[in-house]
Formats: structure tokens, sequence, C-alpha cells
């Protein structure tokens, strides 16, 4: 499958639902308040809360160490007042444990980092009401668009397979499986280029 270009994605950002704005928010932005994010991730993982990939550590705690990291930038859709999604990322650091634990091991070439070559998309959620209405796609599209890194990479957690099979349509493949935090379900790491 062939990588969606800047094109397709600017134009796959520009099929959102009416009355759904992208807004674009920075690190110190996300710090400065994380509850909003935070509560709508509880909202979205209530049903599997308890379980260590949503808990350990706290949506807030990973939210606000990431929102530090160079290159963050989170990406959300709005209908009117209510959070309908976001998705956040940051370019990975040279000395990234990003691909630690990875299995089958791709190779030191592979998971080398060196500045600008990868951005990690740490969370994509979409609320409850507005799936199935193209704002997973919007939000990575508009997300990616902005990006200049040469490669992004996402995990999905084991039996995700919808997500998945999104991430293989937008020209994302498999390198592996990885336990991202210890006690967390095994995720498939998923690496797409961006040029």
């Amino acid at each position: 499958m062939s990588v969606p270009t800047a094109d397709t994605r600017r134009a796959i950002a520009d099929q959102l639902p009416d009355g759904v704005r992208i807004t674009h928010h920075t690190g110190a932005e996300v710090q400065a308040d994380p509850r909003p994010w935070a509560r709508a991730y509880e909202d979205v993982y209530a049903h599997a809360i308890d379980l260590a990939d949503h808990c350990d550590p706290p949506i807030t705690e990973r939210l606000t160490r990431h929102a530090t990291r160079p290159g963050f930038s989170l990406v959300a859709a709005h209908a009117g007042d209510t959070l309908a999604g976001y998705l956040y990322g940051y370019t990975l650091p040279t000395d990234t444990l990003w691909w630690e634990g990875l299995t089958p091991d791709p190779g030191a070439d592979f998971t080398r980092e060196y500045p600008g070559r990868t951005v990690g998309l740490c969370e994509l959620l979409v609320t409850r009401p507005f799936r199935r209405t193209r704002i997973a796609q919007a939000l990575q599209a508009h997300f990616l668009a902005r990006r200049t890194e040469e490669r992004a990479t996402a995990l999905i957690a084991d039996g995700n397979d919808i997500v998945l099979d999104r991430y293989a349509t937008y020209g994302f493949h498999k390198v592996g499986t990885v336990e991202p935090y210890p006690g967390w379900r095994p995720h498939t790491m998923v690496v797409g280029p961006l040029r």
C-alpha cells in the first residue's frame, strides 16, 4: 500500500463532520492543564481502566512527561465545546527507549535515532459519540501534515485489529511486538515513511 501524500492527508483532514474543528496544542499548553485530555482518555477507556495499559503509569503522568519532549504536539478535534478526540506524539530522541525489547530485533540501522528521524505517535483516541466519523483519520492527517521527520511509528495493543488495519491503510507496516511498560499487554509496533 502506498503512503498517503501530503495532498491526500490534507484532503482527508478536510472531510470532517459538520461543526468539528481541529486545534493544535503545544507541550506547554498541555502541561498547564492536562485534565481535559486525561478525562477524555479515562472516559474512552473506562471499560478497561484497571488494566496496567491504562493506569500504570497514569495517563496524566505519561502525558505531562511526554509534553516536555522536543517536537511534542497534540492535535484535537472539537465539536462546539466538546472534545471529540485527540492525537499526540513527539520526536524520538537519540537516546530513546522506544525500540527497547522489540522482537524480532530489526537491527541497529533501523532502531538508531538521529535528530529528525522518527516521530512517535503516543495516543490516538476518539470519544464514543464521534466514532466512525473519520475523526481519527483527520487527526492523524493534521498531525502528520506538520511533521518534518522521515518516518512515524505507533504502538497498537494486541487484539485491536481495527486500528491495526487502519494504520495499514495509512501506509504503516508491522515491524514487531513490544511491551511498552512492564506489565502491559504486548503491542504491535508499526512504522510508516513520511517522505
